[in-house]
């Protein structure tokens, strides 16, 4: 009988090898971080592949067309062909989806891939404008009065007002950025208004200053991950040199 040591055992010992494959590629590109990069991107396939079909294929595609066949829904008559059909319809699209490969058939892929589009599509607007624009909006519409006390960070007083300048200036700044409009006389040259240059320069400083901080928490993010790793490393060799 395998013991539970030794199965967390191997796997530290895997986990170890698996991260100085990866770190290798510090010293420059070589066939061990290929490899690792191999089972990782496979690891991966194979895990999105049983997510989908435990959480989405399995349950969403077979199971209802199933309990339709087998009379689980109590159906019958034309509800009973009604819903077989319901339960059909994700069914053809899948197989549609797949000849999207056949240079005969694919273009009869085009129409759930239009589909799948299309709501992609819808969900990321609703999303953007949900979750982003009207949140922006939202965040924009600020109480002036200096005397009143943010419910979040607490700052009042000249803080406060200090700070809703800075977001107030940066948020005109940052739309008039991207406002490409111009006046009637400079249509021909396509030039803007001194005032928008000037204006759109303070909102590129503050576009500039926002992908700074995204970078850096980035770059942050990569080395708090290394560090985890290098100490992970330095853990399982002070394991076995010393316990051993």
């Amino acid at each position: 009988m395998i013991r539970i040591e030794s199965i967390d055992l191997a796997g530290t010992l895997l986990a170890a090898l698996l991260t100085i494959m990866v770190l290798s590629y510090l010293i420059g590109d070589n066939p061990l971080y290929r490899i690792a990069s191999h089972i990782f991107i496979g690891v991966a396939a194979g895990y999105a592949g049983a997510a989908a079909w435990h959480y989405v294929l399995q349950p969403d595609l077979l199971e209802p067309l199933f309990a339709v066949i087998d009379g689980r829904v109590g159906l019958a008559g034309i509800d009973w062909i009604i819903q077989l059909i319901l339960a059909l319809i994700p069914l053809v699209l899948s197989f549609l989806l797949l000849l999207k490969g056949s240079p005969t058939y694919g273009r009869l892929g085009t129409i759930p891939l239009a589909i799948m589009t299309g709501v992609g599509a819808a969900v990321i607007i609703g999303g953007s404008l949900k979750g982003t624009l009207l949140s922006q909006v939202g965040a924009s519409f600020v109480n002036l009065n200096p005397a009143h006390v943010n419910p979040v960070t607490g700052e009042q007083g000249f803080e406060r007002l200090l700070n809703v300048i800075i977001v107030i200036v940066g948020t005109i700044s940052t739309l008039v950025y991207f406002q490409f409009s111009i006046r009637k006389q400079n249509a021909i040259t396509g030039e803007r208004t001194k005032i928008i240059q000037v204006i759109s320069k303070v909102g590129s400083g503050f576009i500039a200053i926002t992908f700074g901080v995204i970078y850096a928490g980035v770059l942050l993010a990569s080395i708090v991950v290394l560090a985890e790793r290098i100490r992970f490393l330095v853990d399982v060799v002070f394991q076995f040199v010393f316990t051993s």
